[in-house]
């Protein structure tokens, strides 16, 4: 179980001795304060889960810095101990977001029940929030822009793998808009009412992917303070997307099967199943089936996601849909900017003949640069050659005759090509895995996505 870390400030120097003592011994991580001095930065800096305040304090008013606390952190918990305490302080101290309110002399009994019930309320709010930031915007889905033969075509997939209940699997390059396609097929689904969960497999830590995944039980492992349901849960009778799919770790492949094959789940520290209703829409930039033949990936899992699959094509295999996509991003950024923009033939033609390696993604933070560039209303050709074109050659250039410099530039671009995949970069390159590994260390330098579940050779 982990220690609730509790920020406590009291002038009275025996009794916050007393108190930081008796509290230590009952595990609870304390940073005692004998004034406000400092305690708003550690409350920005530490993100206690609950802090004890007395509400005489040398040179400011308690009640004051409650709300400063609550202000600095809207979800720490405070709670107010104080031996002056009356009716109107109680009533005061819960308006401006006190969790509870004690007085002096308090049982540590009490004291503890109160605190851990702080520390478990911020918590919630923490799990809360995680949610909602995996739960999808719902309605609001932005459509897929584009009328070229492509984007037709994709729509109209996207429409039929809709009305299905099939698991689905989408393909294609970084920016694609992979998880756009997703949450449309969400939308036009029977599943549309319930939620929409976002998992990027990626950015997990690899001994954290089962719980966040299925959910765990209290004390099934150090940190594990309390019960919590795993997104498989939390999208039931919805669509769980699970992004960058091929990062997943092979040791939860097998769960992951029997909650797609069976719709079973098993949180960790369980000894039950339990019975989850969920669409699976799994996407990846990497191809799957040669992950299958290297070993990385199950066979029977590949199987199972893979029912349906969607290829989203790269914006260089349809240069007509640039225009649309440009404007439709031109005017969004021109809200931002306070001022119209659009731009000449001559610069939509040198985007058009432009390969975008990095996709609509790359579009839409060209664009927002052209905008906020631009001297005059209308972007030309010049500005795109400037704030576009050129800005991606110098990528590509030599400017140092440094060997480790040069080393760097390769590394960069061989991890850019592959998505962040060492392996492939370290092929690419013609060095071996662990060679890669050690540059990267000795540059101080980080791929921009997780690394893929596999030793160091």
């Amino acid at each position: 179980m982990s220690c609730p870390s509790i920020i406590f400030i009291d002038d009275d120097d025996t009794l916050r001795g007393v108190l930081t003592r008796e509290l230590e011994s009952r595990e609870f991580k304390v940073q005692a304060f004998r004034s406000a001095e400092g305690v708003l930065e550690s409350v920005r800096l530490e993100s206690p889960d609950a802090v004890l305040l007395d509400l005489r304090l040398p040179g400011v008013d308690g009640l004051e810095l409650l709300q400063q606390i609550r202000a600095a952190d809207p979800d720490v918990q405070v709670v107010v101990l104080t031996g002056h305490g009356s009716l109107e302080h109680a009533v005061e101290a819960m308006r401006r977001g006190a969790f509870d309110f004690l007085t002096k002399p308090v049982s540590l009994d009490v004291l503890e029940q109160t605190l851990r019930g702080a520390s478990e309320k911020r918590s919630l709010l923490a799990d809360n929030q995680r949610l909602r930031r995996a739960l999808g915007a719902g309605s609001g889905t932005q459509k897929l822009l584009g009328e070229s033969a492509r984007m037709r075509e994709l729509r109209h997939t996207i429409e039929r793998v809709a009305r299905s209940e099939s698991h689905v699997l989408i393909e294609g390059e970084n920016g694609t808009g992979k998880e756009l396609v997703a949450r449309n097929i969400h939308e036009l689904s029977p599943r549309s009412e319930s939620p929409f969960v976002v998992v990027n497999c990626g950015a997990i830590p690899s001994t954290l992917v089962e719980s966040e995944l299925f959910g765990h039980e209290k004390g099934a492992f150090t940190g594990a303070d309390r019960k919590r349901i795993g997104l498989f849960e939390a999208a039931h009778g919805g669509s769980l997307f699970l992004d960058e799919i091929g990062e997943l770790p092979l040791a939860v492949q097998p769960a992951l099967l029997r909650a797609v094959q069976f719709g079973e789940i098993r949180p960790v520290g369980s000894d039950r199943t339990r019975k989850v209703s969920v669409r699976v829409i799994a996407a990846t930039n990497r191809k799957l089936g040669e992950l299958v033949d290297q070993g990385k990936f199950r066979e029977d899992l590949y199987y199972r996601v893979a029912t349906l699959v969607i290829d989203v094509p790269p914006l260089r295999a349809r240069r007509e849909d640039i225009r649309p996509l440009l404007d439709s991003f031109l005017a969004r950024a021109s809200l931002k900017c306070g001022r119209k923009v659009t731009v000449d033939a001559a610069a939509i033609r040198r985007l058009e003949e432009y390969d975008w390696p990095g996709n609509v993604r790359e579009l839409e933070s060209a664009a927002e640069r052209l905008a906020v560039m631009a001297d005059r209303d209308v972007i030309s050709s010049d500005l795109v050659e400037r704030h576009v074109l050129r800005r991606d050659r110098a990528q590509g250039e030599l400017p140092t005759l440094n060997i480790e410099e040069l080393e760097k530039l390769a590394v960069l671009a061989a991890l850019k090509q592959h998505g962040g995949d060492k392996r492939a970069a370290a092929a690419t390159l013609g060095v071996a895995l662990k060679t890669l590994y050690n540059k990267l260390e000795r540059y101080g330098m980080k791929a921009t996505h997780a690394d893929p579940a596999e030793p160091v050779e």
